[in-house]
């Protein structure tokens, strides 16, 4: 119940994490709170309730402001893990 309140809440207050994949080029993150991690083969990025990693070549992080964040570059994968 409580997972599913929290889940309502953040719809309501647009707090949902938008992911957006252009190819395997260019990433958009919707929501993003912070950059944990950046380099040129991994970026680490924390959102509400997420670890976002993206993987690939020559990554770059463009347009980071208060709530998105553009991640350019040869996209090889991208995990998403839950914050416990």
């Amino acid at each position: 119940m409580r997972k599913r309140l929290k889940h309502t809440v953040q719809g309501w207050v647009y707090l949902d994490t938008y992911v957006h994949l252009h190819g395997n080029e260019q990433l958009r993150l919707e929501n993003c709170r912070r950059i944990l991690e950046y380099n040129d083969i991994l970026v680490r990025l924390q959102t509400l309730d997420m670890i976002i990693e993206i993987w690939g070549t020559n990554l770059r992080v463009f347009d980071y402001n208060d709530s998105s964040v553009l991640v350019t570059g040869k996209i090889s994968a991208v995990q998403l893990t839950e914050k416990s």
